[in-house]
C-alpha cells in the first residue's frame, strides 16, 4: 500500500541513516560519500554535490521527488481580486492558472487544454465568463468543467490553500493541510493575526544559477558582512543570528532592527495589529523549497526561485504592504522599498553565478561549514536528499 506523504516525510526525518542506497537513482546520482557528508555533523559535513546543480535528470528528480509532492508559493490572493480575475504561473515547471471563480472561490487548474494541451491562458486576464482554448474555442466554466461534456474533457484541477493570503499549491495533491504546513512560521508570528496585505509589485531577475543557490544565500545570514554594506548598517553583526530549524522543511532567522532606513521599515505605515516584538525586529523564513520569506513592521518579501534549467533560475521577488500604505500619498515610499530590495538583490547575482559556476570544477565537493553559522544550510541540503528518497520509495 502506498503511504501517506505524512508518514514518508516523517519517516525521512526519524530515520534518515536506515536507508540504503540500492534501487534509488537519487542516491545513486549522489554517491556513497556525498551521502555520508550530507549526514555528518556539521564540522564534517557537506552541502549537495555538483550533480544537484547541474543535471538536468537530477531536475527532473527534484520536481517529481521534492516540488510536486510539497506545497509551493504560486500566488496571492490580492492578485486575483475580482470575480473572473486569472493569473497563469509556472510551479516547478508546470504551466497552472489561479482563477477567481463566480462564487468568489478561488480555484487553481494545469493551464493546458485536455484535447491538445495548448496553454489556454496566455497572461493574465480580468472579467472573465469562461476560460477559452486559442485552439478551437473549447471553453471551460471558472469552475474548470466543460458544459455538457465527459468529466475526461475537464480542466485537471490543482490543490490550492491559502496562508495568510498567499496562495500555494500541491501538484501532487496528497500533501498534509497547508495549515499545518505552516504551522511552525504562525508559531513564530505569535498574536500578529493580520491578513490585510496587499500586493505592491514584483521584481523579477534572471539568473544563471541553480535555484538552490538562491535559498542557500538566503540561509547563510553572514554573507551580508561582505556583500550587503547596507544591510549591514540596518542590522549590523550584534544584531544578527544564524538560521535556526523549526521544522523538516522551514528554517528561520530574526534580526533587531538597530537602525530604521526608508525602504526598510521607515516612511509606511506598519501592519495592524503588530505585537510588539515584530514591531521591533525583522523575521526571515526558508520554506523548502518553495520560498523564502522576509518579515518586517512595513513589508513583507516573498522570494520565490522557479528553476528553468539546472543552471538557471527565474527568480521572482513580490511585496506585500498594509492596506493603507497602497493609498496615494506613500508612492514614494513603496518605490524606496522596490529599490532596496532591487539594489540588495541585484548585489547577490554576481556571487550566486560565480557559485554556479564553480560547480563545474572536480575541485569543488560540496564546500565546509561554520559550526555557527550553517547548521540551517546543512539541513537544507541535507532534507532535500532525505525528503526525495523518501518520496521515491514511497511513488515506487
Amino acid at each position: 500500500m502506498r503511504q501517506s506523504r505524512r508518514s514518508v516525510t516523517e519517516e525521512a526525518i526519524r530515520v534518515p541513516h536506515a536507508r540504503t542506497t540500492t534501487g534509488s537513482r537519487v542516491a545513486d546520482l549522489l554517491g556513497a560519500g556525498a551521502l555520508r557528508r550530507l549526514r555528518a555533523g556539521v564540522e564534517e559535513g557537506a552541502a549537495l554535490p555538483n550533480v544537484a546543480y547541474t543535471s538536468g535528470e537530477w531536475l527532473d528528480l527534484e520536481r517529481r521527488h521534492l516540488m510536486w509532492p510539497l506545497w509551493m508559493l504560486a500566488g496571492f490572493e490580492d492578485q486575483i481580486p475580482n470575480r473572473g480575475d486569472a493569473l497563469p504561473v509556472h510551479v516547478a515547471g508546470c504551466p497552472v492558472v489561479l482563477v477567481r471563480r463566480h462564487d468568489g472561490a478561488i480555484g487553481a487548474f494545469h493551464n493546458v487544454c485536455p484535447q491538445r494541451g495548448a496553454v489556454i491562458a496566455a497572461g493574465p486576464r480580468s472579467g472573465l465568463a469562461a476560460l477559452t482554448c486559442p485552439c478551437h474555442g473549447w471553453a471551460y466554466g471558472l469552475d474548470g468543467r466543460r458544459p455538457r461534456s465527459d468529466a475526461w474533457t475537464d480542466l485537471r484541477p490543482v490543490r490550492c490553500e491559502s496562508w495568510r493570503g498567499a496562495l500555494f499549491v500541491n501538484i501532487e495533491g496528497a500533501a498534509v493541510p497547508l495549515a499545518e504546513h505552516m504551522a511552525p512560521v504562525d508559531a513564530c508570528l505569535e498574536g500578529w493575526r493580520s491578513r490585510d496585505l496587499a500586493h505592491g509589485g514584483c521584481l523579477d531577475y534572471d539568473i544563471a544559477a541553480n535555484w538552490k543557490h538562491i535559498h542557500e544565500n538566503f540561509i547563510d545570514v553572514y554573507h551580508k558582512f561582505a556583500i550587503h554594506p547596507a544591510l549591514c548598517e540596518f542590522a549590523p553583526l550584534e544584531t544578527s543570528n544564524p538560521m535556526k530549524v523549526i521544522a523538516p522543511h522551514l528554517t528561520m532567522t530574526w534580526h533587531v532592527i538597530a537602525r530604521p532606513q526608508e525602504g526598510r521599515g521607515q516612511g509606511l505605515p506598519y501592519f495592524e495589529d503588530l505585537p510588539d516584538a515584530l514591531r521591533r525586529e525583522g523575521r526571515s523564513f526558508t520554506v523548502t523549497p518553495t520560498c523564502d520569506i522576509n518579515l518586517w513592521p512595513d513589508h513583507i518579501a516573498f522570494l520565490v526561485a522557479e528553476p528553468s534549467g539546472p543552471e538557471r533560475t527565474r527568480e521572482t521577488i513580490h511585496i506585500l504592504f498594509a492596506a493603507e500604505a497602497m493609498e496615494a500619498r506613500f508612492e514614494a515610499a513603496r518605490a524606496r522599498v522596490m529599490g532596496t530590495w532591487d539594489e540588495l538583490n541585484r548585489e547577490d547575482i554576481a556571487p550566486l553565478e560565480s557559485m554556479q559556476t564553480g560547480r563545474a570544477s572536480p575541485a569543488f565537493d560540496g564546500g565546509t561549514f561554520s559550526p555557527f553559522w550553517d547548521p540551517a544550510t546543512q539541513h537544507f541540503g541535507r532534507q532535500i536528499a532525505e525528503l526525495m528518497m523518501a518520496h521515491e520509495r514511497g511513488a515506487a
